[in-house]
C-alpha cells in the first residue's frame, strides 16, 4: 500500500531524518520519536502538506505527488492533535463530514452514511453525544469525535498525530485496541504517533522509530527496542 524509496525529509536546511526503503501493507503501526524529530512533519508529508523531502513515496502503486487533494481524501484520513472549530454543529454533523470525500456535488447523506456514523460513535462510546453541540464537549470528547470522523471516512490509510493526547488512561487503552481491531477487520493501514510505548507490544504490528536522524521499522519487542534506542 505505502512504499518509501530513499526518503530524506527536511525543514529548510535542516535534515530531520532519512528512510532508505520500506513497504507497509496493513496493520496498526506506531510512530515514535522525541519531540522535534519529525513525526508530525512525516504525517504532513504523506498528506502533501509538506513538500520538502527527497525520494519517492507511492500509495497503492501511484506516486503521492500525482494525487489531487480530492483524490487523496478518498485514500487518507487524518486526525490531528489539536481539534478543529465547528461552531454550533452537532457531533453527528461533524462526524458526517468524514463522508464528504465520497459524495457527489448534489449527493445527500444516505442511510448507510448515517448508520456508519452511529456504528463508529458507539464503538468509541460517544453515541450518547451525537446530538450534542461539538464545541460544548471536553477536549477528550472532541478528540474522540475527530477519530470517529476519520474512521467513517473509510480510507485504506489513516494517519493520527498523537490521537491519545487528550484522553485519559482508560480511553487511551480502549482507543489503541479499537484501532487494532479496525486495522485487522478492515485490512487498513493505520499509523499513529505516540509517546505511550507501554501499549505497543500487545496491540501494534510494528513501529516506525525515529532516532539519530534515521527512521527504522521494528516489528518485535517494541518497548524494549525503543527504550534501548533512547537509553531509557
Amino acid at each position: 500500500m505505502l512504499k518509501f524509496n530513499n526518503i530524506e525529509i527536511n525543514v529548510g536546511s535542516r535534515r530531520l531524518f532519512r528512510l532508505d526503503s520500506l513497504e507497509l501493507e496493513r496493520g496498526l503501526i506506531a510512530l515514535v520519536g522525541r519531540n522535534g524529530c519529525g513525526k508530525s512533519t512525516f504525517i504532513r508529508s504523506l498528506l502533501k502538506e509538506h513538500g520538502d523531502y527527497k525520494g519517492n513515496i507511492t500509495l497503492n502503486g501511484r506516486l503521492l505527488t500525482d494525487f489531487s487533494k480530492s483524490e487523496l481524501a478518498t485514500q487518507i484520513a487524518v486526525v490531528y492533535t489539536r481539534t478543529e472549530l465547528f461552531g454550533n454543529h452537532s457531533v453527528r454533523d461533524v462526524i458526517l463530514l468524514g463522508r464528504l470525500p465520497h459524495q457527489g456535488i448534489l449527493s445527500r447523506f444516505s442511510k448507510e452514511d448515517l448508520g456508519s456514523v452511529e456504528k463508529v460513535a458507539n464503538q468509541l462510546e460517544i453515541g450518547h453525544l451525537l446530538d450534542a453541540a461539538f464545541q460544548r464537549l471536553s477536549d477528550g470528547e472532541k478528540q474522540l469525535v475527530m477519530i470517529a470522523r476519520a474512521l467513517v471516512q473509510d480510507t485504506p490509510l489513516i494517519l493520527m498525530d498523537e490521537p491519545g493526547a487528550y484522553l485519559d488512561l482508560v480511553n487511551r487503552v480502549k482507543l489503541v485496541r479499537l484501532l487494532k481491531d479496525v486495522a485487522d477487520d478492515s485490512q487498513k493501514l493505520i499509523i499513529f504517533s505516540t509517546h505511550h510505548i507501554d501499549l505497543l507490544d500487545q496491540n501494534c504490528d510494528g513501529a516506525l522509530l525515529i532516532t539519530n536522524e534515521q527512521m527504522s521499522f521494528i516489528q518485535a519487542d517494541l518497548q524494549t527496542q525503543i527504550k534501548n534506542a533512547f537509553n531509557l
